[in-house]
């Protein structure tokens, strides 16, 4: 098992980035959040990874910036129905505080704004998770008196609108989420957004 990969960032692809370690080469899937978030190829990174073997697809690592979204993916996949490019999708659009307090808040409205997550899906995560992932495990400033879930609802509405405009989804996405500030609608968050595209 790959644990986590230290080395020189060479390049990234729409959903992986390319890590070279001792001369060798990794593709790891990422979400499109920490695909923004690495640093410039030729900078150091460190990727905490899954490797996921499939009689199909064969060995794929998918990876992850922060320990506890891998923890959140790691119980993401022990849900039937969803694997590991469903997992890192639900990531990308939640993160895993959000997710965590979505899901004990049984809030599957939320969840199911993840690509190839309808409701019953995110029902199901749900009831599978919510005894796993607790309160306590979120930091009080993740959740405002109008909760993580309820924003993150408000920013999904946003992306989707710059998408509707002409937008690609990565840039509405990166434009939205450096906008976006708590208790602000859709229809604001959309409008502060076009100051970064």
């Amino acid at each position: 098992m790959i644990a986590f990969l230290r080395g020189e960032l060479y390049g990234t692809t729409d959903n992986s980035a390319i890590v070279e370690c001792n001369g060798v080469g990794y593709e790891v899937t990422m979400s499109g959040n920490d695909l923004e978030n690495l640093p410039d190829p030729g900078e150091n990174v460190i990727i905490h990874t899954y490797m996921n073997v499939n009689e199909n697809t064969g060995v794929n690592l998918f990876g992850f910036l922060e320990r506890e979204d891998l923890a959140m993916f790691k119980q993401l996949i022990t849900v039937s129905g969803v694997g590991p490019k469903v997992a890192v999708g639900i990531l990308g659009t939640l993160p895993s505080k959000e997710l965590g307090y979505a899901i004990v808040t049984d809030n599957a409205k939320a969840i199911s704004k993840a690509p190839g997550v309808g409701n019953k899906l995110a029902s199901k995560i749900i009831l599978e998770l919510k005894d796993k992932v607790f309160p306590s495990e979120i930091a009080p400033e993740t959740v405002p008196e109008k909760t993580e879930a309820a924003d993150s609802q408000e920013l999904a509405g946003a992306i989707d609108g710059l998408v509707m405009l002409g937008y690609s989804r990565k840039d509405a996405e990166k434009a939205a989420r450096k906008a976006a500030k708590p208790d602000m609608t859709a229809e604001q968050i959309l409008n502060a957004a076009f100051a970064y595209l």
